[in-house]
Order: structure tokens, then C-alpha cells, then sequence
């Protein structure tokens, strides 16, 4: 006999297959003493923005990580979710304590809760430092305060085996720029975006944009002006709404 919890769970994976979100949420939440009824409809609340909700159900099925995975593991359903790393960047995540922290973590930015959300990502560090998604959600997390020598040191050290082979790199490398540059060293922070722009073969527009805009502003600082405004004007070319570019040229 299959426990009415558990056929609660396979009535909302049925439903969100079937593109009826709402009855999925439903019969999920029913179940969501289940860990992996917890986490799908964590995520549903998550795209829906009922971040109080999704937090709940994270949080439970983390308690429950043992646990963890195991239905979706029986009914041989392949479980995944789309998250955002950064703005242009977005990762696949499963049903395990790295796509369950991530969820977390973003929650927590979205909240303004950065202890929790440095918590979170510490453990991730943990579990595996070398993570390109872990590496860059915590470098964009930690550049949020700049000033933090030490955090900067980190994010240099770090990522200093990272070469420009995915769009993930891509945006290391430009929060690996950025680090550098807060600890004074904009000579080899544009060397790195200079690297970072070698690759825009399936790289977001906006991410290479970012790259040309930082690394115009470190032109600027260290007296190449030529060299800056002509990667102004060209952001300006591609997309004249960026950032401030226009006030910056004058038009």
C-alpha cells in the first residue's frame, strides 16, 4: 500500500507535468512532510516569489537531506530546477544540499539577510570550492562589499585557476577583475577582463557589456581615456541604455 502522502507527491509531479501548477502546489504541499514534495514545491513558490513560503519548505527538506532525493529516486523521475546565479547567468540544480542551499541563497540576497546568505554559501565552499556556480555565487555575493580586503584576497585566490571556457567563467572572471580592482590593482584587473572578452561565443550580451563597462572605468582611472571611450562607445553602439554610458559621453 502506498502511503497517502506518497500518492499526494506523485499526484503533484503528475499535475506539474501536465502544466497545472496550481493543483502540482497543492497536492505538494499536502505532502510536504516529504522532503522531495518539500523541495519541488519550494520551488514553485520560489518562481512565484512567495519567498516566506519557498524558505519553509527549503529549510525542511534540508533538515531531511538523508532523505532527500529518494522519491524521486524510486519513481525514476528526473528532478530539476533553473536558478539565477547572476543576472544573465542561470544553473541547473537537483534535489540535493547543493541545489537546496542555492535556492537558499538566493532567497536570502533577494531578503537582504547576508549573514544567512554567507552561511549558506560557506557550506557550499565547503562541499566543493572548485564548483564553477558555487565560485561564482560566492564572488558575486562577496563583491557586494568591496571593502572587505580579506573577502577580495579570497575571491583572487580562488579563482585563480579559472580560464575562459564556459559563460559561467565568463562572469567569474569579471567579479575576479572586479576584486582586484578593489585591492588596488587595476593593471592586472584589466588583464582580466581583457581575458574575460576573448570569449562571447554563447555568452549574454548584457555579462559582455559588464566586462567592456568595468574594464572602460579602469581605463579611465589610470589615464587611458582614448582607450576607454572607445569601449564606451562601442557599449553605446550595441546598447545605449547601459549603465550610465551615455551621461558618461555626452550624448
Amino acid at each position: 500500500m502506498t502511503p497517502a502522502e506518497e500518492k499526494r507527491f506523485i499526484d503533484g509531479i503528475r499535475a506539474l507535468n501536465d502544466g497545472d501548477q496550481d493543483s502540482a502546489l497543492t497536492a505538494l504541499e499536502e505532502a510536504r512532510d516529504l522532503p522531495d514534495a518539500a523541495w519541488m514545491a519550494g520551488m514553485i513558490r520560489l518562481r512565484r516569489e512567495e519567498f516566506n513560503r519557498a524558505r519553509a519548505h527549503f529549510e525542511h527538506a534540508l533538515a531531511r537531506l538523508g532523505d532527500l532525493g529518494t522519491l524521486f529516486a524510486k519513481y525514476e523521475i528526473a528532478a530539476q530546477a533553473s536558478l539565477p546565479i547572476t543576472s544573465d547567468i542561470f544553473a541547473h540544480v537537483f534535489p540535493r544540499e547543493r541545489g537546496t542551499r542555492l535556492a537558499l541563497l538566493e532567497i536570502a540576497q533577494i531578503e537582504g539577510r547576508h549573514s544567512d546568505a554567507m552561511a549558506h554559501i560557506e557550506r557550499l565552499m565547503e562541499i566543493d570550492a572548485t564548483d564553477p556556480v558555487v565560485l561564482l555565487s560566492f564572488a558575486e555575493l562577496v563583491l557586494d562589499t568591496p571593502d572587505d580586503r580579506a573577502l577580495m584576497d579570497r575571491v583572487v585566490r580562488a579563482t585563480v585557476h579559472v580560464e575562459n571556457e564556459t559563460p559561467v567563467d565568463t562572469a567569474i572572471l569579471l567579479y575576479r577583475g572586479r576584486a582586484l580592482a578593489a585591492l588596488g590593482m587595476p593593471d592586472a584587473a584589466i588583464d582580466v577582463l581583457t581575458l574575460a572578452n576573448r570569449r562571447r561565443k554563447d555568452r549574454p550580451e548584457g555579462l559582455l557589456h559588464q566586462i567592456r563597462y568595468d574594464r572602460a572605468i579602469l581605463y579611465e582611472q589610470s589615464g587611458q581615456r582614448a582607450r576607454a571611450r572607445s569601449e564606451l562607445e562601442r557599449i553605446f553602439a550595441a546598447d545605449p541604455e547601459f549603465e550610465d554610458v551615455s551621461k558618461i559621453l555626452e550624448v
